[in-house]
């Protein structure tokens, strides 16, 4: 018997995964349009929502870049400090947005949860799939303010999906356990608003890593939003790819994979709890 259970084990994580492939594809549709709904309640219904949800984050880069400019910080960048900040800004507010709404993703939707045939597993990605419509405009924008600064679009662009993707699989993960914990512990919302604001001045968004010395560059490398920032810049203002740093690109992955198995277990475990609590 005991020798069964490791090859039951590796089955079981083998299948899992593809089990829950097919879920998404099966319910497409439905998550569609709770991803429809889900950015209508936030945005459209409201007349200035989406309007303030654009200018609001303009607004505070244009504050920024202002004070920034006047401080003559990035003034040796070899490219327009608005760009460089607009874009750092951009991927992580989509960072940030995400990972705050998805943790409210399951118990916002709780009507669904006695429901035997859905998995629910699938809620943080409809919250994931919302925000990244928003995120899609802030990119338009962006790219409008590069080109009024003489930088255009190659075809390092599209470099963007993969980093968008890659940032998605991992919040996806994190945000499993979050969203399976904020049933019990409602203030965790809290203490991601905390993170949040931490990450944006320990990510090298109004600062260059440069600046600082080479034995603490290592350390800042290991906040992941670090990589989807870098990203974003590489893609868009240095035509860099990503497979030009493994090392950074393995590490990445590495915790990705890492959140997503161990959000998947808080999940699983918690799961049976939910209808307890609401």
């Amino acid at each position: 018997m005991v020798s069964e259970k490791g090859p039951q084990m590796i089955k079981r994580i083998i299948n899992e995964p593809i089990d829950f492939v097919k879920q998404i594809i099966k319910n497409r549709y439905l998550i569609l349009e709770l991803t429809k709904r889900d950015f209508c309640t936030k945005y459209i219904e409201n007349i200035f929502g989406l309007l303030w949800a654009i200018i609001d984050p303009l607004v505070f880069i244009l504050i920024l870049w202002f004070v920034f400019t006047a401080l003559r910080a990035g003034q040796h960048m070899e490219v327009p400090f608005i760009t460089y900040l607009i874009l750092g800004l951009v991927a992580n507010n989509m960072f940030s947005g995400i990972l705050g709404q998805a943790t409210n993703g399951i118990k916002s939707y709780s009507f669904l949860i006695k429901e035997v045939n859905f998995r629910i597993a699938i809620l943080p990605i409809v919250k994931v799939l919302s925000e990244l419509i928003l995120h899609f405009i802030m990119i338009l924008i962006s790219v409008i303010i590069l080109m009024i600064n003489g930088i255009f679009p190659t075809l390092y662009f599209f470099q963007l999906i993969y980093y968008i993707i890659a940032a998605s699989l991992m919040l996806t993960g994190i945000t499993w356990g979050t969203a399976s914990i904020k049933f019990f512990f409602p203030d965790i919302s809290k203490i991601i608003e905390i993170i949040n604001r931490f990450m944006l001045f320990f990510t090298p968004i109004f600062w260059d890593i440069n600046s600082f010395p080479e034995k603490y560059r290592f350390i800042l490398k290991l906040n992941p939003l670090f990589y989807i920032v870098q990203g974003y810049r590489e893609s868009l203002l240095f035509n860099k790819g990503f497979w030009e740093s493994p090392l950074l690109s393995a590490y990445f992955w590495l915790l990705t994979f890492f959140f997503l198995f161990s959000g998947a277990f808080v999940f699983k475990k918690l799961r049976p709890h939910f209808a307890d609590v609401i």
